[in-house]
This record gives C-alpha cells, sequence and structure tokens, in this order.
C-alpha cells in the first residue's frame, strides 16, 4: 500500500509540476508587464482595455528577438551570458533552460526531417538519431552508394553530436515526431512515446 501511494503521488509530481511551473512563470510575466503598465493606464485611460497586457508582452518577446539579431544586441547579451556563467548556481540553471529552449523552440528541429535508429557506436549497440538530408548526389557518388546524413545527439544536450553519413538501408524510420525523440534525447531515453514502446526492438536493423 505504501509502494502504491508513493508511485502514485510520484506519477501525479510529473504531471502537475510541468504545468503549475508553467503557468507561474506565465502569471509572473503578465503580473510584471501589469505593474509596470498600470501607472500608465491610470494616467492615460484610453488604453485602459483588456488585452493590452497580453500585447504589450508579445510586443516585448518580438522586441527582444529583433534587439538580439543585430550586432550591437548580440554583443550585449553575450556580454551579459558571460556575467550569469561567472555565478557557479545561475549558470546551471541559465545553461539548462536555455538548452531546452534552443531545442524546443530554435528552427534546428525544423533541419530535421525524420527521426531513426541506426547502429552505433558499434554494431552491437544502437542509437537514436535524426535524418537531416537524403540523398546527396556528391557523397553518393563519391562513396559509390546512396547515403543518409544523420546526426546523432549527445544526451541530455542535443545541441551537439555527432554527423554520420550511413547507408540507406542502415537507417531504420521510428515512427515519432521529431520533437518526441528530442524528448527521448534530453530524458536520456526515460520518456518513451507509448505508440513505439514494443515496435521499435521489432524494427530494428539486423
Amino acid at each position: 500500500m505504501f509502494r502504491f501511494i508513493r508511485n502514485r503521488f510520484i506519477a501525479g509530481l510529473l504531471i502537475l509540476l510541468p504545468v503549475v511551473i508553467t503557468s507561474w512563470i506565465i502569471w509572473k510575466i503578465f503580473s510584471s508587464v501589469d505593474s509596470i503598465l498600470g501607472p500608465v493606464q491610470t494616467r492615460f485611460p484610453i488604453i485602459d482595455h483588456p488585452g493590452v497586457g497580453f500585447g504589450a508582452v508579445l510586443l516585448l518577446i518580438i522586441l527582444t528577438g529583433v534587439f538580439g539579431g543585430n550586432f550591437i544586441g548580440h554583443r550585449v547579451i553575450a556580454r551579459g551570458e558571460r556575467v550569469l556563467y561567472a555565478l557557479p548556481l545561475i549558470r546551471r540553471i541559465y545553461t539548462a533552460v536555455k538548452e531546452l529552449s534552443q531545442v524546443f523552440l530554435a528552427e534546428r528541429r525544423m533541419v530535421f526531417k525524420e527521426v531513426v535508429i541506426i547502429r552505433y557506436p558499434h554494431k552491437d549497440s544502437f542509437a537514436l538519431g535524426f535524418v537531416t538530408q537524403r540523398g546527396t548526389s556528391e557523397f553518393n557518388r563519391i562513396l559509390g552508394r546512396e547515403v543518409v546524413n544523420v546526426f546523432v545527439p549527445t544526451t541530455p544536450n542535443p545541441t551537439s553530436g555527432f554527423l554520420l553519413f550511413l547507408p540507406a538501408d542502415q537507417v531504420v524510420p521510428v515512427p515519432i515526431g521529431v520533437e518526441e525523440g528530442l524528448k527521448m534525447v534530453v530524458s536520456g531515453g526515460v520518456f518513451v512515446p507509448e505508440r513505439i514502446q514494443e515496435s521499435v526492438t521489432d524494427d530494428a536493423p539486423r
């Protein structure tokens, strides 16, 4: 009975924590913006309308992206990051959040075509990879066979990894989305989509 209650408690935490933390972050952002806009809206009632705070947050995010995309903004952000990296505890938190953000929000995931399983780093072990290109004519000509460009990310930091050129017949597609594959890498295999828990082994290359 104790084990059952403990397991259900942990399962409940795993479900609730992401929702609660995400909701708390969003609420804090909007609360901060509202506290800033409050005096302005009191002074200028014409802008005191529902949705102004939401629009202000969107505008702030867009302007931050524009600022960070130019030369001056990039240098300012880089210097700010050096300050954060000099603080031990904050450095760990900032690095973890930044890497996860890059994985799930950056354009890099759009480069990945599909999730595959390959034999790596030797013939008796398997690794999860992401196809970035199929049938590159020049590599096919040089190697004398059809090859596939596969990026094999490291765990738990999928922003780095190895680029492999593999024969097409040694690359086995996995019926999951790129985002699900990235979640598997980040979690170290703890997260596995239910629909492939039994099929991956059956479809693995022999």
